[in-house]
């Protein structure tokens, strides 16, 4: 099968610094990552007019951002960066340029909660979106304040003077309107408190946003089993733990996982007992119909 080239190497924990992932700025990084970009910091702030500086600024947070979301490769070497759009990347930049659409943010948000590899304890390629979305749901529940996601953060990661910024920082990109905040998948519950509870919304269960999720769920195969062409979806979901992230359980799914086998992109083996997909598309092809089921 071909394998697009999504770097899957995990994210510094502190990777945003004080950053929220702003779609604007975002949306400069990616032709200049088009063009195959390379430059220090600085320069790719010139380029792009994403603010920066000597010993801080908002370019590197965006290219990792990016890379987290799988838009973007990247290398850096002696403080130099050089960049390269993804499969993934080229579709999104050439259909949704501004980041915009509610199926393109779907898309972003599951590619940065999604597992880094299969080893043991589970990480995430940006572990404190992967802890909240993906591993959260025992320890915090669909409702939950910043001060119980600190604590779980702190659990995993030990005792860091950033990391109650950072907590602070991942729920506000689900608020702001120019992050997450269109795509309603996380909102504040009204309690009276000193602090705000935080709620998880569930992934819209729409076929509009089906080939969104196909994409995600064939570039999660591609990273976390190469070497497959078949899978139990049960493993898939318990190791990848993709309806964690999408809220779903897996009655919900099945829906989306039919709509998978009328596309021709998977085979479904149900008289085994449990449910076994075999891949019938390459993933450049799957992304390549990401935005097919739009009106």
């Amino acid at each position: 099968m071909d394998n697009p080239d999504v770097a899957s190497q995990p994210l510094p924990l502190n990777f945003p610094q004080t950053f929220l992932p702003d779609r604007r700025l975002l949306a400069r990084l990616l032709p200049f990552a088009a063009a195959n970009g390379r430059g220090d910091k600085v320069e790719i702030g010139e380029a792009t007019g994403i603010p920066t500086g000597q010993s801080t600024g908002k370019v590197e947070p965006m290219i990792n951002y990016a890379r987290g979301m799988g838009l973007i490769d990247t290398n850096r070497d002696a403080g130099l960066w050089q960049l390269a759009m993804t499969p993934l990347g080229r579709v999104v930049v050439a259909e949704d340029p501004y980041l915009s659409q509610p199926v393109t943010l779907w898309l972003l948000h599951l590619m940065l909660c999604r597992r880094c590899g299969l080893g043991d304890p589970a990480t995430g390629i940006a572990d404190p979106w992967f802890a909240l979305f993906a591993e959260g749901g025992l320890r915090l529940g669909s409702r939950f304040d910043q001060g119980a996601y600190l604590s779980y953060l702190t659990d995993r990661h030990g005792a860091k003077g950033y990391l109650r910024g950072l907590s602070g920082l991942v729920l506000r990109s689900y608020l702001e309107a120019t992050c997450f905040g269109p795509m309603n998948a996380l909102s504040v519950v009204s309690t009276g408190g000193t602090e705000g509870v935080y709620l998880k919304r569930a992934a819209p269960d729409v076929r509009s946003h089906f080939p969104a999720y196909a994409a995600y769920f064939f570039l999660v195969w591609d990273e976390l089993y190469p070497n497959h062409d078949h899978l139990a979806m049960a493993d898939f979901f318990t190791q990848t733990r993709c309806l964690e992230v999408l809220g779903w359980d897996r009655g919900t799914a099945t829906r989306w996982l039919d709509w998978m086998a009328d596309q021709g992109l998977i085979q479904l083996d149900r008289q085994t007992g449990g449910t076994l997909a075999l891949r019938l598309s390459d993933t450049g092809s799957v992304i390549s119909g990401l935005y097919d089921e739009l009106i």
